[in-house]
């Protein structure tokens, strides 16, 4: 019994293993030149791969010094809340001192009313042998200048003014015209380092962070002139700002192809400065006010840019030129800290309604500082 069944096994395993050789031979036989070649098994359009990610970005040069500087042209349009300076009322100053038909007059409201002020933004930067990290220094600079007048044209009709103490609807004379003058000057400086590379072919991110130092100093004066000769009440306010603190983003460059990019950077920094408000008002007769205090606060800024960039090589490839023109946003907050003074409640003597003098006072609706504008970027790489 035991001899049958080790004899079935051995034809089993005998035929098992002559069924492998004659496939293995038959796979080995060449093709006949003559047979049909089979159809490629793959698809009509190949997909796109295989890709690289994470890997360090390259400008492409021949023996590259890994060193850049550039040069942008700014034209930025400057806005802030809290500068109006009057109420255009179309009533004659009345006992109760009611606004009728009342419009704000000032730099607010109408786009129209800001203008485009230039800048410059210069900077230069290397890349590191560790791990082709980048680190780069710029300074931005802006000069802004904005005027604005206004004037009652309705026949017994006054300004209302704002930067002004006094109750009610003030006196014809010192309401019939009024003009406004604000000044900036605005400069930042940024340290930061980078790590540029490339997410997909096509795609580079560059996330970073360094130090922001920046300084806003501002002017904003409104001198009110009334319809008598000399008649004229003047409000000087200067707010400075400065301060220091961490600024962290990312850029990145969508590549399309033939040097053409598009590309969209966004960055945020917190600031801890100081405030130093300086303001001062002249009237035609009475007392005014000149007053000035400093604080310190933290600070927040947010930055945005969009734009589209092009760029060659030259010098046997040895060198790069770039442009790209962007628009961009900036937000300051909480920058305006001047102070607006108004009359307040006087009190009531053996039932008469008196004026004590009393008066309050609080800062200008702490408002934000913004920048848009166009910038234009010339940029070479050696």
């Amino acid at each position: 019994m035991h001899l049958k069944w080790n004899n079935r096994f051995s034809r089993v395993l005998a035929s098992s293993v002559a069924v492998l050789v004659a496939t293995t031979s038959l796979n080995a036989i060449p093709r006949d030149p003559c047979d049909p070649v089979p159809p490629p098994v793959c698809c009509e359009e190949p997909k796109p791969g295989p890709f690289a990610f994470a890997y360090p970005f390259d400008m492409d040069l021949n023996c590259p010094r890994d060193f850049y500087f550039h040069v942008d042209g700014l034209a930025m349009q400057a806005k802030e809340d809290g500068l109006d300076f009057a109420i255009k009322d179309s009533s004659a100053p009345s006992s109760t001192g009611s606004i009728t038909h009342g419009t704000v007059e000032g730099f607010a409201g109408d786009n129209n009313e800001w203008d485009y002020n230039p800048g410059v933004r210069v900077g230069f930067g290397f890349y590191l042998d560790h791990d082709a990290w980048n680190f780069d220094c710029n300074w931005t600079w802006l000069n802004i200048t904005n005027y604005e007048r206004t004037s009652e044209r309705v026949a017994g009709g006054v300004l209302i003014p704002l930067w002004l103490l006094g109750s009610g609807t003030p006196a014809a004379q010192l309401g019939e015209s009024a003009s406004a003058k604000w000044d900036v000057k605005y400069n930042t400086i940024d340290v930061r380092l980078a790590k540029p590379y490339y997410v997909s072919r096509y795609l580079v991110f560059s996330p970073h962070f360094g130090i922001r130092g920046g300084w806003i100093d501002q002017q904003f004066s409104v001198d009110y002139s009334g319809n008598a000769v000399g008649q004229r009440a003047i409000h000087h306010g200067q707010n400075d700002f400065w301060g220091i603190g961490a600024r962290a983003g990312i850029d990145t460059d969508w590549i399309l192809g033939k040097g053409w990019c598009l590309f969209g950077n966004v960055a945020a920094s917190m600031l801890f400065g100081k405030f130093e408000i300086d303001q001062s008002l002249t009237l035609p007769s009475g007392p005014g006010f000149d007053l000035d205090y400093d604080y310190h606060q933290n600070t927040p800024n947010f930055e945005m840019a969009l734009g589209i960039g092009w760029g060659m090589h030259f010098n046997k490839q040895r060198n790069h030129v770039g442009l790209r023109a962007a628009y961009e946003f900036h937000e300051w907050f909480d920058q305006l800290n001047m102070r607006k003074f108004s009359s307040g409640t006087g009190g009531v003597v053996a039932g008469a309604a008196v004026n004590n003098g009393a008066y309050a006072n609080d800062t200008v609706s702490r408002g934000n500082f913004t920048l848009n504008g166009f910038s234009l970027k010339l940029q070479f790489d050696i």
